[in-house]
């Protein structure tokens, strides 16, 4: 009789360990990704002035702001939005670049007017102390990640070490406490058909250098020491994952079983911009040819029509990127 009550005791007491595992396994599977690095993400609406000043980060400082390129389009399977993290941005092979160089070079016509679907573009990642946000005013003395391109890639690199270095350069625009603030001004701008409106933010700048008002050396500390690591914000994915995303939802040829690469979105993405003259060369197969990160962008560009930042590509475009889709 004893024997039988410790083996319900023992019995019941596995039931609830159990219960409590699924509990947790169900509320895994249902809980939404608010907590993700992606809400740290600034928000840019047309229309608004943003005030952020750049933070480097203390520990890597060649990691400040993070280079990379990116591939996305709709996927001829579903028609979703698929989006991956390019090879090019650490320097390697990438299946989806070699596809569409070799096809650019020799393809059929037919080929290469299917090959207009893939888009690569360039954007940067950079941690920032916000001084003013008029779209999450809760944002305002926090550290946060802006993702920018071509526009305001061009103001900060002037700011670094081009025509405007000598009024900034990297000793105030990466000073928060006395530094020189980035006004970034979103203005909007019609583009690619009347349904179409893009963001250009070509009128932003740094402004003249200055004490930031209302900050302890607590908050100062708190913010260097809470930059993010920018290295790993995007997931990249092998060889074989990438060339599986082709053949899923580019060339149709393996069953779509999984939401994995895609993204339920019809909204525009801008185009890339030409790489940039840092950008070490990269070795891409291309028949016996081997061709240069910027011979890679020229094709794109030859493939693609040029637009701005798109208005609504920051969220659900960076949404699929952060997910390590």
């Amino acid at each position: 009789m004893v024997y039988n009550k410790e083996v319900n005791k023992t019995n019941n007491k596995h039931m609830t360990i159990t219960k409590n595992i699924f509990s947790e396994i169900k509320a895994s599977l249902t809980t939404k990704k608010d907590d993700s690095i992606f809400k740290e993400f600034m928000k840019f609406e047309a229309g608004k002035t943003y005030v952020v000043r750049l933070i480097p980060n203390i520990s890597d400082p060649r990691n400040s702001i993070y280079h990379y390129y990116h591939h996305s389009w709709n996927s001829a399977a579903t028609g979703q939005f698929v989006t991956t993290l390019c090879p090019a941005t650490y320097n390697e092979s990438c299946p989806i670049d070699n596809y569409v160089i070799k096809t650019y070079r020799t393809g059929t016509t037919e080929e290469k007017e299917k090959i207009k679907l893939i888009s690569r573009k360039e954007n940067w990642l950079v941690n920032v102390f916000v001084v003013s946000d008029p779209t999450n005013p809760e944002n305002e003395g926090k550290v946060k990640i802006v993702r920018y391109g071509k526009e305001l890639s061009k103001i900060i690199t002037s700011a670094v070490e081009g025509d405007d270095a000598e009024e900034f350069g990297t000793e105030k625009i990466f000073d928060v406490a006395n530094g020189s603030s980035l006004r970034i001004k979103c203005e909007a701008r019609a583009g690619g058909g009347a349904s179409r409106n893009f963001v250009t933010y070509s009128s932003s700048k740094f402004i003249s250098p200055s004490r930031l008002d209302n900050i302890s050396e607590d908050k100062l500390e708190a913010g260097y020491n809470g930059v993010f690591d920018l290295t790993k914000v995007l997931k990249p994915k092998t060889q074989a994952e990438l060339q599986r995303m082709m053949d899923q939802h580019f060339f149709c040829i393996q069953d779509i079983n999984s939401n994995e690469d895609i993204e339920d979105d019809n909204t525009s993405v801008p185009t890339i911009s030409q790489a940039s003259s840092d950008i070490e060369p990269i070795n891409i197969e291309s028949g016996t040819t081997n061709i240069t990160s910027t011979s890679v962008e020229r094709v794109f560009e030859g493939v693609e029509s040029a637009t701005e930042e798109s208005i609504d590509d920051t969220d659900a475009k960076l949404k699929e990127l952060l997910a390590g889709l």
